[in-house]
């Protein structure tokens, strides 16, 4: 009767694999987006004071964020929000990049690595301009925007 079972199990476990699905290949197609910051260089530094100073305007203000001796950022102040007592973001909705934002937080807990997290990008085209702190400089970087959500 060992015998009867052992054959059944091993005829069904041969009946499953051969009756497997077979596995679908997917083929997958990346949209190549255009960019928009083409104009600005792959980095540059910028100076905390110039986004720090965004933070005493008010929703619907026109702002404007030196980036560079060359570029500006402009745009008006959609959104303004204190999450908690240290932090405190912004977002902008850009002029001359139409559709693009501008993301800005400033964290003022003592222990933070970095204060100042910020973020450009149109969520419909291909690139990302992503603030970074080297030592004590801040420096935006541009980046392949698929890697970033739009929020």
């Amino acid at each position: 009767m060992k015998l009867f079972y052992s054959g059944l199990v091993v005829f069904l476990l041969s009946l499953s694999s051969a009756t497997a699905q077979q596995a679908i290949q997917v083929q997958q197609h990346r949209t190549v987006h255009p960019a928009v910051f083409q104009q600005f260089p792959n980095s540059f530094e910028v100076d905390q004071w110039q986004l720090l100073k965004a933070f005493s305007a008010s929703i619907g203000d026109t702002v404007r964020i030196q980036l560079s001796k060359k570029h500006a950022f402009s745009g008006v102040i959609t959104d303004k929000v204190q999450q908690s007592p240290n932090l405190h973001t912004l977002n902008i909705r850009g002029l001359h990049f139409e559709g693009a934002m501008m993301h800005i937080s400033h964290n003022t807990a003592p222990d933070v690595e970095q204060a100042i997290r910020a973020r450009i990008l149109h969520p419909k085209k291909g690139d990302v301009m992503v603030l970074v702190q080297e030592e004590s400089k801040y420096i935006f970087r541009k980046e392949e925007q698929q890697f970033f959500l739009a929020e």
